[in-house]
């Protein structure tokens, strides 16, 4: 068992009916749900355009992007009417160092016997768990935004 198996970036592999000529009209038309930047010929990157968690709580403004909920693109053509599409979110390993607090804090309790109550300690794992999931739940909402958008161009 993996217990920061969501931490690690996904990778997501969409294959859609349009070549890169159809497939680069669709993502540049206006109407999305998200932000979209080229970043070369065939690579792009995705963020949302906005972000409760990571706008609010973190305060990050990454070049090309509105928020902390990222995907890297990369577009390869099968044929004149077919394209593949692979998607890598960004990793969020940096939320392990929000669990450093409560082990400095538990390492002060036994040392130094500072009377800090028992229920204190599970506060921290407990909002390590809601946000991991919360940040997930966001990584998945960009990319069916993005799959829709592929939806309506494919259409």
């Amino acid at each position: 068992m993996n217990l920061f198996k969501h931490l690690k970036p996904k990778n997501e592999k969409i294959q859609v009916n349009l070549g890169i000529k159809e497939l680069k009209k669709t993502l540049d038309s206006k109407g999305k749900n998200f932000h979209f930047k080229w970043l070369s010929e065939n690579s792009f990157i995705i963020s949302l355009n906005f972000s409760f968690g990571s706008n609010l709580l973190f305060d990050v403004n990454y070049a090309n992007t509105k928020s902390d909920i990222i995907a890297e693109g990369k577009i390869a053509e099968i044929n004149d009417s077919e394209s593949t599409i692979i998607l890598k979110t960004k990793s969020k390993y940096w939320l392990t160092f929000i669990l450093f607090l409560p082990v400095l804090v538990l390492f002060f309790e036994l040392t130094f016997d500072l009377g800090i109550p028992l229920p204190f300690f599970f506060v921290f794992p407990i909002g390590y768990v809601i946000l991991t999931n919360f940040i997930k739940t966001e990584d998945e909402k960009l990319i069916n935004k993005f799959k829709e958008t592929l939806k309506r161009g494919n259409k």
